[in-house]
């Protein structure tokens, strides 16, 4: 699966660190950017396991995003005991920019989305190596849910609060995404966000 899974946790984690930057500048309104890791099943040119990622940047209902996925079909493992030696799959790799529109109502929000790509296909099964490289269309809608107002951020799956009420937090939801070229897919997946998912006002 390369280091696409490595990277994703990067991206998102890293912005846990700028909670406290921005937190601690109480004369401006908090901007919007989330990440968010998703796990999911594809269907298409490849069907199979779909793990991605992305980050998010909103200006007014204006959605800017980077994407990543990757979907993974495992052909045959080959076992030495309960060791694998021998894994033949085929993979997509896809790099996004996408642009769309993204509404907040609350706790809640749904967006959809699309842009420009590049994908790598692999394929290893029977003596049979191909790759591929191409450009598509990506698309993208989805809905997540969030907290409402700022409340302690939560450790250890929610249950011990951390420092004073903040904006930055997690959201839940799902994405139908898909990809339109001569090797389209299209895919469904569980999300899982860290972010500023909407402007809350001091008094919340």
């Amino acid at each position: 699966m390369k280091q696409l899974p490595i990277v994703i946790f990067l991206v998102i984690f890293s912005s846990i660190k700028a909670q406290e930057n921005l937190d601690s500048l109480n004369t401006k309104p908090n901007p919007i950017i989330f990440g968010d890791f998703s796990l999911g099943y594809s269907k298409g040119f490849v069907k199979g396991f779909t793990v991605g990622g992305s980050v998010n940047y909103q200006k007014k209902n204006n959605l800017f995003t980077f994407r990543t996925l990757q979907v993974i079909n495992i052909k045959k493992i080959d076992f030495f005991l309960i060791f694998p030696y021998n894994i033949e799959s085929e993979t997509m790799t896809e790099y996004s920019l996408l642009y769309g529109k993204r509404y907040i109502e609350e706790g809640f929000s749904y967006h959809f989305s699309g842009g420009i790509s590049f994908a790598t296909y692999d394929k290893n099964f029977e003596n049979d190596k191909l790759a591929l490289n191409y450009f598509g269309f990506p698309v993208e809608v989805g809905v997540s849910w969030f907290k409402n107002k700022k409340r302690r951020f939560r450790v250890l799956y929610g249950l011990i609060p951390v420092g004073k009420p903040t904006s930055f937090g997690r959201s839940i939801g799902f994405k139908l995404h898909a990809n339109i070229t001569k090797r389209s897919y299209v895919g469904l997946g569980l999300t899982f966000g860290l972010g500023w998912h909407k402007i809350y006002n001091d008094e919340e």
